[in-house]
C-alpha cells in the first residue's frame, strides 16, 4: 500500500492545482495521441508543441496563458470556486460540479493521474451541492465542507451535535448527515464559507425550492427594502427572535417554531400564505406533501 503524501491532505492553492493540471493534461494528451494516432492535439491546445521548450520560462508563461484561458480549465477553475469558497457566480452548480468531474476524467490515464486534491474538490463541491439542495451529506464531504478530519465529524456524532444515520443501499451506502443538522453545525466552523449565488439568480418565493434559495432570497429581501438587522429591531412579536436568530435564518436554517412565521413574513414584507407554503415546502416537505395530497383527495 502506498503511502499518502502528506501535501496531499493539505488544502492547495488553485495556482498550484493549475501547474497540476497543466503537467498531467499534457502528459495525457501525449498518451492520446500515441494510441489514436491524433498527432497535433497537445500542440492545439498548447498553442505550441510544450516537449520542446517546456522549460524555457518565456514559452512557459505563453503556454500557460493559453491554458488558462482553455474551457477546460475554466471548468476545474469555477469547480475550485464553489466547492472551496461557494462561489456560484452566473453558472448552475450542477453544470459547475459535474462539468469539472468531467474534465478531470479525460485527462486521467492508468500512468498519470491528476492529484488526490482534485477528487476531494470534486467530493466536496458534491457535498455542497447536497447541502444547498436541502439533501443530505455523506459524513466524509461534510468533514470536507468544514475542513476538518474526518474524527470531528464522527465525535460531533457520538456528542449529538450532529444527527445522522446508515444507508445500506446499493446506491448511497454510508453514514449520513441530516440537511438541517450539517447546516447548522457548519454555521460555526471558521473554515466553511456559506454558498454565495449570483444577485441575477435571486429567485422569486413562489420559485424558491432549497435552503439556499431560501437564504438567497431572504438577504436579498432584506437589502432591497434596506432593513435593519440591529438588535431589538427585528421581529418585536417573535419571542426569542433576535439578531443571531436572523442571521441563522438567513444561512437558510429554520430550526424555529411555525408561530414565527407571520413576523418573519411581515418582517421581508411577504405575503403571509406564500412565506408559510415557503417555509413548509423546503423545510418540511414531508408534512407539506401529506397537506397537499390530502387536499387532492
Amino acid at each position: 500500500m502506498t503511502k499518502k503524501n502528506k501535501r496531499e491532505n493539505k488544502r492547495l492553492t488553485k495556482e498550484v492545482l493549475f501547474k497540476d493540471f497543466f503537467h498531467i493534461t499534457y502528459k495525457s494528451l501525449e498518451t492520446f495521441e500515441s494510441w489514436f494516432d491524433a498527432n497535433g492535439i497537445t500542440a492545439k491546445f498548447y498553442g505550441s508543441e510544450p516537449s520542446d521548450n517546456f522549460e524555457k520560462i518565456e514559452a512557459r508563461e505563453a503556454l500557460t496563458n493559453r491554458v488558462q484561458q482553455s474551457s477546460a480549465w475554466s471548468a476545474l477553475s469555477a469547480l475550485y470556486d464553489y466547492a472551496v469558497d461557494g462561489y456560484t457566480g452566473n453558472q448552475d452548480p450542477t453544470d459547475i460540479v459535474i462539468d469539472g468531474a468531467e474534465v478531470l476524467s479525460l485527462i486521467t490515464t492508468e500512468n498519470y493521474k491528476p492529484t488526490l486534491q482534485w477528487e476531494m474538490i470534486v467530493a466536496r463541491g458534491d457535498g455542497r451541492f447536497a447541502l444547498d439542495e436541502g439533501e443530505d451529506v455523506y459524513l466524509d464531504k461534510l468533514a470536507l465542507l468544514a475542513e476538518v478530519d474526518i474524527r470531528t465529524v464522527r465525535n460531533a456524532v457520538s456528542a449529538g451535535e450532529l444527527r445522522a444515520y446508515k444507508k445500506k443501499d446499493l446506491f448511497q451506502p454510508g453514514i449520513h448527515i441530516e440537511n438541517a443538522s450539517a447546516r447548522a453545525w457548519l454555521q460555526g466552523r471558521r473554515d466553511f464559507k456559506p454558498t454565495i449565488c449570483s444577485s441575477q439568480t435571486t429567485p422569486a418565493i413562489e420559485d424558491v425550492g432549497s435552503p439556499t434559495d431560501f437564504a438567497t432570497f431572504l438577504v436579498a429581501r432584506r437589502e432591497q427594502l434596506g432593513l435593519s438587522t440591529d438588535e431589538g429591531k427585528l421581529v418585536p412579536f417573535a419571542p426569542g427572535l433576535d439578531s443571531k436568530g436572523l442571521a441563522t435564518v438567513e444561512a437558510g436554517i429554520f430550526t424555529l417554531p411555525l408561530n414565527a412565521v407571520n413576523p418573519l413574513a411581515d418582517f421581508y414584507q411577504v405575503d403571509r400564505k406564500a412565506f408559510l407554503d415557503c417555509v413548509m415546502r423546503v423545510f418540511f416537505s414531508e408534512y407539506y406533501t401529506m397537506i397537499r395530497e390530502s387536499r387532492n383527495v
